[in-house]
């Protein structure tokens, strides 16, 4: 993924969503499911991707918020 992008991560039991390059997290939650929510809005919003990581770190799923592209016809 490209700088810019939001990442959910999981650090000091808490979740947390960072903006890739950025050096701190934008929100926390001690639940998942919030964070990831919080970041999907983040990654929206900025129109950018949003990965999200198992607390091993590792990562689970990625999805690209980029708009894309018309070809012409």
């Amino acid at each position: 993924m490209a700088e810019g992008d939001v990442h959910t991560y999981f650090e000091d039991g808490l979740w947390k969503n960072r903006v890739e390059g950025g050096s701190r997290a934008s929100n926390t939650s001690p639940r998942r499911t919030d964070a990831v929510l919080a970041g999907r809005l983040i990654a929206k919003k900025r129109h950018v991707g949003h990965v999200v990581h198992t607390p091993e770190g590792d990562i689970e799923t990625e999805r690209d918020y980029r708009p894309r592209l018309k070809r012409p016809q």
